[in-house]
């Protein structure tokens, strides 16, 4: 047998057999992400690499739009075309599903951020789903440049803040402006931007991500701000932020008084700074908003606090929360359920500060964790 009639049958065994093939390398494809996203989900010090994992995926993107240029998209690929897309498509994969749970971190389950986490999601799966994502990937240059463009800004809003020490509300429009920057060449590669139609299209695609970082950032969750512990209380020893008391989810009004605590812990991977308000609100209504105090997180995180107090010497029952934001940002909720009666505390509770004491109106001190105990308890 020739090596000419050889090759012939193996062409149109994977002609015959290439769907089939592709979408059992899918589930594939799934499961691996599925096992990134649970053992890379605590792993920032990967971070770093993921950015230098998409400078090889733009590279790849960028050399398969070449290598299918002019080619009929309904003809089977060649051998270069089928291994870099292979290759794009993993890299593609791997990054987003390590990414998805450190958003999910700094997402707020109700609240508008959870825009980016699931358009993340579905990107995610849908990079997984072989046959389409590849046919798109080296047909339509726009496509790939958008689809990149979102990948390397979740990636930069992530990493920049970390590395270079840039406050969240500025390290998202950063990112979403360098992402458009280092997509456009994508966009220009094979049959793309031939068209006016197709110019107004990567147009459209980039001023919505630039678009969103600057006038929608609600959407975006801080990272890698997140909230680790709150916890409600009836008072607080300012110094060491040692509470008097813990209360559960669910208490009285006699066992709250009329001054309730939250002390929340915060964590962060490195030094972020970053600004936070503590928003109070009642059964859905504020009634109560901090100032804004700046914060430089260390790698622990740090600890900040406030307190409610009641004029009436008595805390109104109802669902209370306190939610942490920055720069209206939201990354955090504490919440617990004031109910009414109970029996009288056994310590009374404290008068309320004057109207110009700073407990009433500012946030309390943000402090670091406390280190370490010698002894395990």
């Amino acid at each position: 047998m020739s090596d000419t009639t050889l090759r012939s049958r193996i062409r149109d065994l994977w002609a015959r057999h290439r769907t089939l093939f592709w979408w059992l390398h899918s589930v594939w494809a799934l499961a691996t992400g599925i096992a990134v996203l649970v053992l890379a989900r605590e792993r920032y010090g990967f971070i770093p690499w993921v950015v230098a994992f998409l400078g090889i995926t733009w590279a790849s993107t960028l050399v398969l739009n070449r290598i299918t240029s002019g080619s009929d998209p309904d003809a089977l690929p060649g051998v270069g075309a089928e291994v870099g897309s292979w290759l794009t498509r993993g890299m593609f994969q791997e990054t987003l599903f390590f990414l998805l749970p450190f958003y999910a971190y700094s997402t707020v389950i109700g609240s508008w951020n959870v825009v980016l986490p699931a358009a993340l999601a579905v990107l995610a799966l849908f990079s997984c789903a072989d046959v389409v994502f590849d046919r798109w990937l080296r047909t339509r240059p726009i496509f790939g440049m958008l689809f990149f463009a979102s990948v390397s800004f979740s990636a930069l809003n992530l990493l920049l803040p970390m590395t270079l020490g840039l406050d969240p509300n500025w390290a998202t429009p950063v990112s979403g402006l360098l992402a458009v920057v280092v997509s456009a060449p994508i966009a220009g590669q094979g049959t793309g931007m031939k068209t006016r139609r197709e110019v107004a299209f990567a147009a459209a695609g980039a001023a919505a991500v630039i678009g969103v970082t600057l006038f929608a950032p609600v959407l975006v969750p801080p990272v890698p701000l997140r909230l680790d512990t709150a916890t409600f209380a009836s008072d607080i020893e300012r110094e060491g932020l040692v509470l008097a008391d813990s209360l559960g989810a669910s208490t009285s009004q006699a066992s709250v008084g009329g001054r309730m605590v939250m002390l929340a812990q915060v964590f962060a991977p490195a030094s972020v700074p970053a600004t936070v308000r503590i928003e109070w609100r009642r059964n859905g209504e504020r009634v109560r908003l901090t100032r804004e105090i700046e914060i430089l997180a260390h790698g622990e995180g740090f600890r900040v606090w406030d307190a409610w107090i009641d004029e009436d010497g008595l805390i109104d029952p109802g669902i209370w929360e306190a939610r942490l934001t920055t720069a209206g940002r939201l990354f955090g909720v504490a919440s617990i359920e004031v109910t009414e009666g109970g029996a009288p505390p056994a310590v009374p509770a404290p008068d309320p500060p004057a109207p110009d004491s700073p407990v009433a109106d500012s946030i309390g001190p943000a402090q670091p964790p406390p280190p370490p105990s010698d002894s395990a308890s």
